[in-house]
């Protein structure tokens, strides 16, 4: 067995779970199953209840002129009414909408559906192939064998059961007990006992509908009807909406209710049929109402076709040859979504000696000119690619001529960039150099990724790594990715300096190291270039979220780590002083000054005078790690040794030491790596602290966006720009932010604005930064670039004319490897909770319970994560976890096991994931889920995780997922499931929540949602010069900007401050032409007349603040001196003067509110219920 069929035996089994027939797998044909529980409680889906009301026909015929639609008022209401009951809490109704391309006579429709009835006992039969127990004679005259099957002879009760195996001295024997107590259970007894239940199958029925009325109801059987509705549009197409009504009434019984009922149209029933996709059938006279980003996404998934929609039900689809066979409602829908093929066949010919890193660094035997040839050639084969694309074009229909034209343009501008690249390292030595080194860290860090372990000091000897017999290759849209960015890097006056060059590839795809090369080649070149002024801080590398930051931290570590021993090696070519990375992510999550670090660390190793700690268990040691470790790296990132103890438990003590050190003289905090055979043994070029990130300011800075809204706060901060005294180093020349999609709503306005100051700090020396960014879902990329970052987009790979083919990406056919499998599950009659205890149930019990699989196989489906929407719902899944799920999962062995207590699964490995863990034990966790079933240490069995999961999260042994209701957007849906699946077949179930107008929206739309999710990706909204985001935090952008530009960084040169000083104005004309530029992005309608209107609002705003600072100033004497913020002293009650005042405190002396994290960005308001007084 490999993935792909334990995958499908999965899903096959919590089919038969949760829709049937066949959770009980022990008759002799699942078609006619006997379930001991009566269907309405045991299956969760794809029921049809009895009606409360019958549907009534009436022939009033009405024109409806606004669709130019025939149509029927009252009929029209009884299709309504029967589509609105496959909405119910218990539907009674389920059916399909299709197109067809002009009116039909006759339509053929297949049906399937099943009813259930009492057992008899000559029904009652179980599978069975153990020892002949049943030979003896008071036995055999209940029960008889029939091939590998007991069939019951008469009827058997468990009293008489019990005295059987009693009497044959068989009470021990389990394999016995549990066929006889299952046949008793199935069989009814004289006390009205109902005993199990049989399935009647009805297959096959074929309805025929004559097309000749736009309503018809046509009875099926007794018990189920056929609702059709038509509709004749101007064009001549035709709508058709057909639903099955279960034609029973009263309260719902076993006997009256409709289970696995399924509508097919198939081809070869309707040879005269001609079917449409909904996208043609919708898209007549609407392209002129859509914008051209909307045309691009047409074009690229024109392709893509849906047939139909369901209502109260999904539907199937198979479209062989592009015509197609079949249309099918589906109640557990599936769809698989292809994985990403990023070889280009084109190459095939020179892609090792291209893409290889060793044979594109400085250690290749390759010589330049051989290198150089290569990467012509892999332009070479783009331009073919390209041409290909021009005359394919001309057969697209003329609406999408004019944005396919406008998509080969932006491929040939990227080619042409790609050129400019290799023609740059052709011609120039030092980007050559520079270039050659980067491949060369790069490849350093790929190894090290890719071979370290983790380990304790002094364990085992180090592995030497040898770079030059590595076969580590770039993936070729890396390699291109690079290419194109290259002259934009390497000269501040180049014309794509400006362009946010938008790195847009799926989850997974290996975005990180793309931005990673540029990062070394940026730090390289600067070095080179500028020996005296290259220090500092190169690049600002920006994330959204701690754990993301966190994670790909410890990445670009390892490549800061390759950098550095680099730099060493040539100290003459690439200065003396340290390449570094910094982390600077605010103080819940690392400490801010030394001493706060000296305190932690003390406290860790027990030191501490005033707290003495001892280690006496791992649970002592686990709680000082998760109270007192805030230094975030917790192992080597260079050779894997652990920076902290840990528990052995043979020995049963605290093991390995400490990587943490501190420094007298002056104080500082560093981090060394406690294995002496390692490179950076003395000292590791990273740090976490930020005092020290200001004393020495980091060749990487490393962050989360909202941490700097703290360039208003401090003083310190302007060394991260060369802004302060005595600094003749470089600013910033590269900002890189990654998942820029997560940069939306309140936080990207907020950040938006902010972005005005970083713009202006990084620009000031006179080299305005390179920015780029990544992501793998966005939508009007443009409109969010432009108002976070006031500039144009270029997006890389720029798509072709398929959403399956960029040349750089490709969707790889199914045939040559497994997708992702996304199944989706809604209750029927029953509430999300019920249904979310058995779907988890059957998947952590059934995987437990499969034969014959090889133990490191099952490890790939071991671990069930588990997505929510909310804390809350979390937090119920844990409690559930602890009660109903175990006893859900007892119950199900019972049911189908005799040794129900050997196969029952244990859940003691449960985990989660989300912003209430602290940073140590998020790193925990992550590494715990890296443990197999065949390793030492304990596997995880659940992980319930919240939104943080979507970024970061990279555990190749992850390939099961339950995401309990539909995401709020599209782009955390994706980023979510993709945390599955990386490198096997992952499979995700999505549980829909019945109650829920736009959950069920998305699961009766399942196939067409899932084979083109990327299209549904939600525009962001961002408004930095918006009037509530100017009252939150212009005057902060103001006064960061004069505060380190102008040199009034030390907190009581606020008093300093005059609106008369030289710069001011230019800082405010910076501030309003960017807030011009913006407002006309977002409003390309609004004339001169509105424009100059929101100038002056901007220019008056900011001389009110000016004003206000300017006259607190000129009152601030040396008693009273005017500060930024100065706190209030714990030892007296007094007011200082303060320019700013943190936002969530009261204004006292006509402070500015201001923000300390972009995330505060919203007041609190409280609700107060009054109590009115009758009179």
């Amino acid at each position: 067995m490999n993935c792909s069929e334990l995958r499908d035996k999965t899903l096959d089994l919590v089919r038969k779970e949760l829709l049937g027939p066949g959770s009980e797998d022990l008759c002799e044909n699942i078609k006619y199953e006997i379930i001991t529980d009566s269907p309405i409680e045991r299956y969760s889906t794809g029921i049809l209840y009895p009606l409360n009301n019958n549907i009534d026909v009436s022939n009033t015929s009405e024109y409806d002129g606004e669709d130019n639609v025939f149509t029927s008022d009252d009929t029209q209401n009884e299709l309504d009414r029967a589509i609105s009951m496959s909405n119910e809490t218990l539907p009674s109704s389920m059916g399909m909408t299709f197109f067809l391309k002009k009116d039909a006579e006759v339509i053929n429709f297949r049906v399937n559906y099943a009813t259930y009835r009492n057992a008899l006992y000559t029904d009652c039969h179980v599978k069975y192939t153990g020892d002949d127990f049943y030979s003896s004679n008071t036995i055999n005259e209940y029960v008889e064998l029939r091939g590998s099957f007991l069939y019951l002879k008469q009827k058997l009760t468990s009293e008489k059961v019990y005295n059987l195996l009693k009497k044959h001295d068989l009470l021990d024997n389990a394999e016995a007990k549990f066929v006889l107590y299952k046949l008793a259970n199935q069989c009814p007894d004289d006390e009205n006992k109902t005993g199990g239940y049989v399935r009647v199958p009805h297959e096959n029925l074929i309805v025929s509908i004559d097309m000749d009325k736009n309503y018809i109801k046509k009875p099926i059987s007794k018990d189920l009807d056929i609702v059709l509705s038509k509709r004749i549009y101007s064009n001549d197409f035709v709508s058709i909406t057909c639903m099955l009504v279960n034609s029973q009434s009263g309260p719902k019984k076993y006997n009256n209710t409709i289970f696995q009922p399924e509508l097919m149209v198939l081809a070869e029933d309707n040879n005269d049929l001609e079917f449409i996709d909904i996208f043609t059938a919708g898209s007549v006279n609407t392209f002129k109402k859509l914008d051209s980003e909307e045309i691009s996404l047409d074009l690229l998934y024109r392709n893509k076709k849906t047939f139909a929609t369901g209502h109260g039900v999904a539907i199937d689809q198979d479209i062989q040859n592009d015509a197609l066979i079949k249309l099918c409602t589906e109640f557990i829908p599936h769809f698989e979504v292809p994985k990403l093929d990023f070889n280009v066949d084109e190459l095939s010919d020179v892609s090792r000696e291209l893409l290889s890193m060793k044979n594109l660094s400085d250690i290749s035997d390759l010589s330049k000119d051989k290198k150089i040839y290569f990467l012509y050639k892999f332009v070479d084969a783009y331009d073919i690619w390209i041409d290909d694309l021009e005359e394919d074009s001309k057969d697209l229909s003329d609406v999408f001529k004019d944005v396919a034209y406008e998509h080969i343009k932006n491929c040939r501008d990227t080619k042409s960039r790609m050129l400019e690249g290799i023609n740059l390292i052709k011609s120039n030595d030092e980007v050559y150099r520079a270039f050659s080194l980067m491949n060369r860290a790069i490849l350093m860090q790929r190894c090290h990724s890719i071979h370290i372990t983790d380990r304790l000091p002094g364990s085992n000897n180090l592995d030497y790594i040898d770079y030059s017999n590595d076969n580590s290759a770039w993936r070729p849209f890396q390699l291109a990715y690079i290419l194109t960015c290259l002259s934009s890097i390497e000269n501040p006056d180049s014309k794509h300096r400006d362009l946010v060059d938008l790195l847009w590839i799926p989850t997974g795809g290996g975005k990180t190291e793309a931005y990673l090369g540029l990062s070394a080649f940026t730090i390289f070149l600067r070095r080179i270039r500028n020996k005296e002024n290259g220090n500092g801080t190169a690049i600002i590398m920006r994330y959204t979220l701690r754990l993301l930051a966190a994670q790909q931290f410890i990445r670009a570590s390892i490549l800061i780590c390759a950098c550095e021993i680099i730099r060493k090696e040539n100290k003459s070519e690439l200065g003396k002083k340290e390449i570094s990375i910094g982390l600077w992510i605010g103080s819940d999550q690392t400490p801010n000054f030394n001493d706060e670090a000296e305190e932690m660390l003390n406290n860790l190793t027990g030191n501490n005078i005033k707290f003495r700690s001892s280690i006496n268990s791992e649970y002592e040691l686990d709680n000082l790690k998760s109270k007192y470790n805030k230094f975030q790296l917790l192992k080597c990132p260079w050779c894997g040794t652990k920076l902290v103890k840990e528990w052995d438990k043979t020995s049963k003590k605290a093991v390995g030491d400490w990587g943490y050190r501190i420094k007298s003289r002056p104080k500082k905090f560093y981090l060394c790596c406690p294995e002496e055979d390692c490179s950076f043994e003395d000292m590791l070029p990273i740090q976490v602290v930020d005092e020290e990130i200001y004393n020495n300011p980091p060749t990487l800075l490393f962050g989360t966006v909202d941490k700097f809204a703290m360039i208003t706060w401090t003083t310190e901060v302007a060394s991260l720009f060369a802004l302060d005294d005595d600094n003749s180093n470089l600013s910033p020349e590269l900002i890189i932010q990654d998942e820029l999609h997560l940069i939306s709503g309140p936080l990207g306005t907020m950040v938006g604005l902010y972005e005005t100051a970083l713009d202006a700090m990084c620009s000031y020396k006179g080299i305005k930064p390179k920015i780029i960014a990544s992501t793998a879902t966005i939508r009007k990329a443009q409109n969010q670039v432009k108002n976070l970052y006031n500039r144009n987009v270029a997006q890389f790979p720029p798509p072709g004319l398929t959403s399956s083919n960029s040349f750089f990406v490709k969707e790889m056919p199914l045939s040559k490897k497994r997708g992702r499998l996304y199944v989706g599950v809604i209750p029927s009659g029953k509430t999300q909770v019920t249904v979310e205890v058995r779907l988890m149930s059957a998947l952590l019990q059934r995987l437990k319970m499969m034969e014959n699989v090889e133990l490191n196989l099952l490890d790939k489906y071991w671990t069930l994560v588990s997505y929510f929407n909310s804390i809350r719902e979390l937090g119920k899944c844990s409690t559930l976890l602890n009660d109903d799920i175990k006893d859900n999962m007892e119950r199900l062995c019972k049911r189908v096991s005799a040794h129900p207590y050997q196969s029952l699964r244990n859940l003691n490995e449960q985990r989660e994931l989300t912003s209430r863990l602290t940073s140590t034990k998020i790193n925990t966790t992550l590494d715990e889920l890296s443990n197999t079933l065949t390793s030492n240490n304990l596997t995880v069995d659940t992980l319930l995780a919240s939104n943080m999961i979507s970024v970061g999260v990279d555990v190749d042994r992850l390939n099961l997922m339950v995401v309990v209701g539909q995401p709020k957007l599209t782009s955390e849906y994706i980023q979510a499931s993709s945390r599955v699946g990386r490198s096997n077949e992952g499979l995700i179930f999505t549980l829909y929540n019945p109650t829920k107008t736009r959950d069920r929206s998305h699961y009766e739309q399942f196939f067409s949602y899932h084979q083109s999710f990327y299209k549904f990706v939600e525009p962001t909204s961002i408004t930095p010069f918006s009037e509530p985001a100017r009252e939150r935090g212009m005057h902060a952008v103001l006064i960061s900007m004069i505060r380190h530009i102008l040199g009034l960084q030390a907190n009581d040169l606020a008093s300093r401050f005059s609106k008369n000083m030289d710069g001011v104005e230019d800082l405010k004309n910076f501030i309003i032409d960017r807030s011009i530029d913006i407002f006309r992005e977002n409003n390309q309608n609004a004339d001169d007349n509105i424009v100059n209107e929101f100038k002056s609002e901007i220019s008056s705003e900011l001389d009110i603040i000016m004003d206000l600072w300017h006259d607190k100033a000129q009152i601030s004497d040396k008693d009273n001196l005017l500060h930024y913020y100065k706190r209030p002293s714990k030892f007296d009650n007094k007011i200082y003067n303060n320019l700013l005042i943190p936002y969530d405190k009261d204004v006292i002396t006509n402070e500015k509110q201001t923000l300390n994290s972009m995330r505060n960005v919203d007041k609190q308001c409280t609700v107060e219920i009054i109590e009115l007084e009758e009179n």
